[in-house]
């Protein structure tokens, strides 16, 4: 009986001590009265008046375990500045990774250590600061617990490490006027850290939490609390100009049609004066103002949106039935996304930045814009006007863009209530409009599991009346769906979508209307004991079952089986035995030049296997191949990847993607069915410093027989101040196969572009 009650204690001994280890006291972060000078060696005194800390723990490889090497962490303030000071001890710290020198650099390629910061600690929301033994800086904002990340995000901060034989060590310099958050006497925020030990590929946190909890590194509803007193309110107010010069040279079939010819254009119009010098100068400047309307909510404006993006896109071999929706690259765009971003399980967006500014594979001028963003009291507001000018050679016409997008925080696990309403409104005379009205909710029953609803409608010209039956209106979309995730034991995917035959956000991206869609997925993953070198294996299986709501005919149907391994080393294996699909084509869609697949029931059964090399050495490489039946014909797609770091200063990638397809030969226009691409991208980087950088990206692919390179040179000098210079060029590789035969240079054109952001 004694020994029971001396474990009854014991237990309980050890529950209270989980919780109060789950629940520490407020970290008081110590106010200074002078500036911390950033070399990133914390020999400053006032180092050692803040609490230290030091209780980290293992995420991978092994769940639970205590560090391999020491953490200790130091968190300053005055009243501009946010300082926090990491000591990363290394046995052995001339086997760093030290790699990165770009700002944004790849965080999981280098020795770093990360502070994530919940900066209104609504146990939602947040900022990560990352920086490495290079001094490189890596910034971004995320909502939904970590869920939601938008990496693309840029603020002022910075940040200085130093290399010794004890390890490294790092100093962030955070600017109380680049954080949002609730001004009161008493300022209460969230905050955790992340190291990785690249070679040993070890993932370390603090504070402690759930082993079996997937992804932790940011989710700040796990982090402690800090508590700061008399801040005061900092409010932002840039300018940011920017000014263009450039040269175009495209090749274009004459008039005629019998011969291709050089067209050279200076400086590029867009069309605002009908002075051709006058014009070119004011199309080629433009500014961006940020203001700080109050701590919480930040005002930016933009005269002339900047298009001039310095990357482009890659090239896709599009195999499927469905659009691709690519990716945005336009700075101001790129840093509202988590305040006007509203989607579904299935990939449908209500609003893309990119329905802005362009219209039927063309650029459209935008004349103006502003957009409010911010947060208080739980809830975060994103607003957004844009107008587009229209070009009537093109037959485009102006168009005025708004979103309005507000999210409720629910509980510290991250729910929240969402809803947005969009318009888009033809300012010229016939002034027809489309709206898009929606809410949706997304409930944590537990750190774990999540339950997701909501449903939204699309209009024109502000008409709600619903068409349809009456159980279910045409221009709406329902969805109801519940997750599970895991990193040990069961996860799971119930999901379910209406989607009504004339729902179209014109702002935004769907792949396909007039839909029930259901999708079962669960699967169970193991851990395997600590002295294998494999760290989870999981075995899963999912099925999909697609109908047309207006006819009740079958579209799809879709099972499959999978077996996943991870390593220790942080290499990974997928293995898909068994893929059965039988789909449904209702209109016709080409591949390449010659291949039509025709509208037929088709039933397919396909393998695949991907490998990914492990994750601690300099050289990285990813395989991905598909064998089985695609549409009537006999597939084989190889897709291999391999990325070098040959010093800190040079690295290199190289991807390649082959499809080799055999039809019946009545698939092709041409009478042979052999449909094969390959594809291939270079991506060159030389970094001479973390200021200054030149890559080149170039692609090929021989669908349209192009070769397309990208080289821009980049000189960063402080953050808010680019200089960039970008040429781009495209050679047809076989160009005599066209009649009349076309240029060996398509097109070329070479853009200096300067941005240079002024504190006011």
């Amino acid at each position: 009986m004694q020994r029971i009650i001396t474990i009854t204690i014991l237990l309980i001994a050890a529950f209270v001590n989980g919780q109060s280890n789950a629940q520490e006291s407020p970290y008081r972060p110590v106010r200074i009265n002078q500036d911390i000078t950033l070399d990133g060696k914390l020999n400053e005194p006032e180092w050692k008046q803040a609490e230290v800390i030091r209780d980290f723990m293992q995420v991978d490889p092994y769940a639970g375990a205590f560090p391999t090497e020491e953490t200790n962490c130091y968190i300053l303030f005055t009243d501009e500045f946010l300082y926090v000071g990491v000591q990363a001890f290394d046995r052995d710290p001339s086997r760093l990774f030290r790699i990165g020198l770009e700002r944004d650099f790849d965080i999981s390629k280098d020795d770093d250590v990360a502070f994530v910061v919940d900066t209104y600690n609504d146990k939602s929301s947040g900022l990560v600061f990352c920086t490495n033994t290079l001094n490189a800086r890596w910034d971004e904002e995320f909502t939904s617990d970590g869920g939601n990340e938008n990496e693309n995000y840029n603020t002022f901060w910075d940040a200085a490490s130093n290399v010794d034989s004890a390890g490294y060590t790092v100093e962030f310099k955070i600017p109380f006027s680049s954080l949002r958050f609730q001004s009161t006497d008493t300022v209460t925020m969230g905050f955790r850290f992340v190291r990785l030990i690249k070679r040993k590929s070890e993932f370390l946190v603090y504070p402690k939490c759930d082993i079996k909890i997937d992804n932790p590194y940011f989710k700040v509803s796990l982090g402690r609390e800090m508590i700061f007193t008399g801040l005061k309110t900092h409010k932002p107010f840039y300018i940011i100009p920017y000014a263009i010069a450039g040269f175009q040279q495209n090749s274009q079939l004459n008039a005629a049609g019998t011969n291709y010819e050089t067209v050279n254009e200076w400086m590029p119009r867009k069309n605002f004066s009908s002075d051709e010098t006058v014009d070119k100068i004011i199309s080629n400047i433009g500014a961006d103002v940020k203001y700080g309307l109050s701590k919480n909510f930040t005002l930016d404006f933009t005269v002339n949106t900047d298009f001039a993006q310095a990357e482009v896109d890659n090239r896709i071999i599009n195999l499927s039935k469905y659009e691709v929706n690519l990716p945005e690259k336009r700075g101001f765009f790129l840093e509202s996304r988590n305040y006007l971003g509203y989607s579904f399980a299935t990939g449908t967006q209500m609003f893309i930045s990119r329905s802005i500014g362009r219209e039927n594979n063309q650029v459209v001028p935008i004349v103006t814009g502003a957009r409010v963003t911010g947060k208080t009291k739980g809830w975060q507001m994103g607003f957004l006007e844009m107008q587009t000018k229209g070009i009537s050679d093109a037959g485009i016409e102006p168009h005025n863009f708004f979103v309005f997008r507000t999210r409720k925080d629910v509980d510290k696990y991250g729910s929240f209530v969402v809803a947005i309403l969009t318009n888009r409104y033809n300012t010229n005379s016939c002034q027809t409009s489309g709206q898009t009205i929606g809410w949706d909710i997304v409930q944590f029953l537990n750190r774990q599991v999540v339950l997701v609803g909501g449903m939204v409608g699309t209009f024109r010209n502000l008409n709600f009346t619903p068409t349809g039956s009456r159980f279910f209106s045409n221009p709406m979309y329902y969805e109801l769906a519940l997750f599970r995730s895991a990193r040990e034991g069961w996860f799971y995917t119930l999901q379910g979508d209406c989607i009504g035959k004339d729902f179209n956000p014109e702002m935004g991206f769907i792949a396909e209307n007039d839909l029930w869609n259901a999708n079962v997925g669960f699967g169970h993953q193991f851990k395997a004991s600590d002295a294998s070198p494999i760290q989870y294996y999981s075995l899963s299986t999912n099925t999909n079952f697609k109908a047309k709501i207006s006819s009740g005919t079958t579209e799809t149907r879709y099972v499959d089986l999978t077996s996943e391994i991870t390593w220790k080393s942080g290499a990974y294996l997928s293995i898909t035995p068994i893929s059965w699909q039988e789909d449904r084509i209702f209109d016709a869609f080409q591949l390449g030049n010659s291949i039509v697949i025709a509208p037929e029931l088709y039933s397919m059964l396909t393998a695949n296997v991907t490998f990914a090399g492990p994750k601690n050495k300099r050289l990285y490489g990813l395989l991905n191949a598909t064998y089985g039946k695609f549409y009537g014909g006999d597939r084989t797609s190889v897709s291999p990847s391999l990325t070098l770091n040959f010093t800190s200063h040079l690295s290199a990638a190289v991807d390649y993607e082959f499809n080799h397809i055999l039809f019946p030969n009545h698939y092709s226009i041409v009478g042979d069915g052999l449909f094969e691409t390959n594809l291939v991208r270079l991506n060159l980087s030389y970094y001479f410093s973390s200021k200054f950088s030149v890559k080149l990206f170039t692609q090929y692919e021989d669908l349209s027989n192009e070769v397309s390179s990208n080289l821009r040179l980049r000189y960063n000098p402080k953050e808010g101040t680019d200089l960039f210079i970008v040429f781009n060029q495209g050679l047809n590789t076989n160009r005599n196969i066209y009649n009349p035969h076309k240029s060996t240079i398509s097109q070329q054109a070479v853009t200096i572009k300067f941005i240079k952001t002024i504190g006011v």
